[in-house]
């Protein structure tokens, strides 16, 4: 099958990678450049897009998109008091438009389906995300283009972060090429919400951490 994925540059979206090559599947790796987009990220998902699928992946402009830490101070506080457990970096509508975005690329390289690498921490705390809001998605997606049929894929979605990373190194995903810093230093921050999920993730699974971080 011919699969459009969203790559993000992290271990997540990695392992999605290795784990649909693993399957067969021809990917078409897509990366979309939202407004805190950090370049970091996108230097390792081109490196890894290219080591999956032999092309560097398409890149789509969509810095209109905001987090909501951009968002105006009265509506953060609104939103965080109704929902105090939603991370500050979620984008509003995110996953409508990017698997939107992704369905359009699919129409026009002939992809049978889209893919993103959500994980079940996702599931738990993010509102567009699991079984019943993809199932609904790729409903509204072939309603809207009867002409193209187009399957949303979630290969790592029933995985927790620990267990991605250790399916991600029984497939060989390069674990050492992916970012997951907040900062644009040359090397891992180690004291970010990413990079403390990082360590946490190589801790869980037991293994020595190969990531170079400034802060031990």
């Amino acid at each position: 099958m011919r699969v459009v994925a969203l790559v993000s540059g992290g271990i997540d979206s990695t392992v999605m990678l290795w784990k649909l090559r693993s399957e067969g599947h021809s990917i078409v790796p897509l990366t979309l450049l939202t407004f805190r987009r950090n370049p970091r990220e996108i230097e390792a998902a081109k490196k890894i897009s290219q080591t999956a699928s032999g092309r560097e992946p398409i890149v789509y402009d969509v810095s209109f998109l905001r987090e909501l830490f951009d968002y105006p101070q009265h509506i953060k506080e609104r939103v965080f008091q109704q929902f105090p457990s939603l991370p500050n970096i979620v984008i509003p509508y995110r996953n409508i438009i990017f698997y939107s975005v992704a369905a359009y690329v699919a129409c026009h390289e002939e992809a049978e389906a889209i893919a993103g690498g959500h994980t079940r921490e996702d599931m738990e705390r993010i509102p567009d995300v699991g079984e019943e809001f993809f199932t609904e998605l790729e409903k509204i997606l072939n309603k809207s283009t009867p002409f193209y049929r187009v399957k949303i894929l979630t290969p790592v979605a029933g995985f927790w972060k620990p267990e991605i990373l250790r399916l991600g190194l029984e497939l060989g995903a390069p674990i050492g090429e992916t970012w997951s810093c907040w900062s644009v230093f040359e090397k891992h921050c180690g004291k970010c919400p990413g990079c403390v999920s990082r360590r946490e993730v190589f801790k869980a699974v037991g293994i020595l951490d190969p990531t170079e971080y400034l802060e031990g």
